[in-house]
């Protein structure tokens, strides 16, 4: 009964809280890379290590903790939240629509350039295989 209440506290506060900050935050492979590190810390931390038939602790394995969790993982969550968000901007004729579409006429700094979250958002929606993800979004 502690699991499920954890469980909910996680999913209901923290997830949430993560999807409302990320969600227009451009995400790098190592930020990525944080938060499956920390969703993994907390879930072990809800799904403590179970007692054998001997009365030792044992670590629970990955697919224990996936399988007792059941929610895709925070990663997947993001990056649907994300491209969710994107429809609503792509469809927008506001200024938050022509602020992602604007470039500016302006030299860029030396350097690799940063990535910015158009950039992003048609990365993601390029592994679902929606390569005109604005197109969609206008028909919708």
């Amino acid at each position: 009964m502690l699991c499920t209440q954890n469980k909910h506290v996680f999913n209901y506060f923290i997830i949430e809280f993560i999807i409302l900050t990320c969600g227009a935050w451009v995400t790098t492979v190592t930020d990525e890379n944080r938060l499956a590190t920390f969703e993994w810390k907390v879930l072990r931390r809800i799904f403590r290590p179970k007692r054998n038939a001997l009365g030792d602790f044992e670590l629970r394995t990955n697919r224990e903790v996936e399988e007792l969790y059941g929610e895709t993982n925070i990663i997947g969550v993001l990056k649907s939240s994300r491209l969710g968000w994107a429809g609503h901007v792509w469809r927008s004729g506001g200024p938050i629509g022509l602020a992602t579409g604007w470039k500016p006429d302006t030299r860029r700094p030396r350097g690799r350039p940063r990535q910015r979250w158009k950039d992003r958002i048609t990365k993601d929606a390029s592994r679902l295989g929606m390569n005109d993800g604005e197109e969609i979004a206008q028909d919708r």
